[in-house]
């Protein structure tokens, strides 16, 4: 986005707030799409709803006639809202409660399962309830992504799916198969985020269409999609990854090979969260302050990890941006440093910057996805309004918490109030 459509917001919407830009969520939706089915015509996207769950992100995707991933009950009622179709909704998590299942049956959407114990509880679930539902089995296929441990899904030791190893998914499929009322649809794997070597692509790719034609050979099932989930890396240093075409070629080569083995050709499902939405949103902050020490120079930002959780959390990387001194030369090192109480808030270690003020407006760019949806309110900050940007428009989709939303929902005992 224009440094300078970023200084106008944060002047009329003040600070913190996240920014998006709907043109380019749009785009990087249509180049990933178009990317794939150019190579497998059958594909469908499932936007990963975590990543970004704003209704208006949501609504643009609704648009562009994306499905979503959902993990929790909550996402499930944002993407109905948003007018997501049941059909084009798949919920994923590896510890659905009762309700959570029940919610999900009652919606008609697509229930992807992780364990057994999972399928006897739904098995109760549809009987209970004297419904039926669409199943498909997240499994765990053991590959490596090679990305940070806390988001690396698809390893063995990961408490995501049921692992292909000892059998166990294949009698997953097995028992399901028996269960009336239960209709299985497809076939899941997700191996993790922020992935940037094509290798594991194609490795998942091979195991889960050896998988599906081992469904079909040994128990008869044709599945109407297989999902392979997420997990295209997006440049947050300016590093190589690989682009939307590689990473089709890298999944569509192995799927298409399959084709004449498997016996007919299943739909393509993909859930890419981070890149749709990643390098669409801005966190816009102002500075309070500039604290020089015998050892280092640190720049106060009006906000902290319980706004932008990413580099506490994984140690991650955002480019930064002084806005109002675009051109400047970078004379400077500094930790950019939050408001929380804590001593792991820095949002961004060691930066050459130019010599900045109180009242310069930092951004940190690449803060669309696992931004605001990671945010809280520890040390009792409201958290920030959410923008949304198109062409010179911009337009609040979320009001910015006040101090009365810390306490709306807490109540006191009439005793303590003596």
């Amino acid at each position: 986005m224009d440094p300078e459509v970023l200084l106008k917001v944060a002047r009329k919407f003040g600070t913190p707030v996240y920014v998006y830009d709907e043109d380019q969520i749009r785009k990087n939706y249509r180049t990933f799409l178009s990317a794939i089915k150019s190579r497998y015509k059958n594909t469908r996207i499932r936007y990963a709803l975590k990543a970004n769950p704003s209704l208006a992100v949501c609504h643009i995707l609704r648009q562009e006639d994306s499905g979503v991933d959902v993990v929790s009950e909550g996402e499930l009622l944002t993407a109905l809202k948003a007018g997501i179709k049941p059909k084009d909704i798949i919920f994923t998590n590896n510890s659905k409660t009762d309700k959570e299942l029940t919610a999900a049956v009652d919606a008609g959407v697509i229930i992807n399962l992780d364990s057994l114990h999972e399928l006897y509880r739904l098995k109760k679930t549809i009987k209970d309830k004297k419904k039926s539902a669409k199943v498909s089995f997240r499994v765990n296929l053991a590959v490596d992504p090679k990305t940070h441990p806390k988001i690396a899904t698809g390893l063995r030791e990961s408490k995501f799916g049921i692992h292909l190893e000892g059998g166990l998914a294949f009698k997953a499929y097995g028992v399901a198969k028996g269960v009336k009322g239960l209709g299985i649809t497809g076939v899941h794997t997700h191996i993790g985020s922020q992935i940037t070597e094509l290798g594991v692509f194609s490795e998942t790719t091979e195991k889960i269409m050896e998988f599906a034609c081992q469904l079909r050979e040994e128990l008869g099932i044709k599945l109407e999609f297989i999902d392979l989930g997420g997990g295209l890396g997006i440049p947050y240093m300016g590093e190589n990854v690989p682009t939307p075409e590689a990473y089709a070629e890298a999944i569509t080569s192995v799927v298409n090979g399959f084709k004449k083995r498997l016996g007919y050709e299943p739909e393509l499902w993909l859930e890419p969260g981070r890149y749709i939405v990643g390098n669409a949103g801005v966190l816009l902050c102002r500075i309070t302050g500039v604290k020089e020490t015998p050892y280092k120079k640190f720049v106060n930002v009006d906000a902290g990890f319980n706004v932008l959780m990413r580099p506490a959390m994984y140690d991650s990387y955002h480019r930064v941006e002084v806005l109002n001194r675009v051109g400047d030369e970078a004379t400077e090192t500094y930790d950019v440093v939050g408001n929380i109480c804590e001593s792991g808030d820095v949002l961004a270690k060691g930066r050459r910057l130019p010599k900045v003020s109180e009242g310069d407006i930092i951004a940190f760019y690449d803060a669309g996805a696992y931004g605001f949806s990671m945010s809280s309110q520890y040390n009792l900050r409201p958290r920030p309004a959410e923008i949304l940007v198109w062409g010179e428009t911009a337009e609040v989709i979320r009001e910015r918490e006040t101090f009365e939303d810390l306490f709306r929902h807490q109540r006191v005992p009439k005793d303590l109030l003596k």
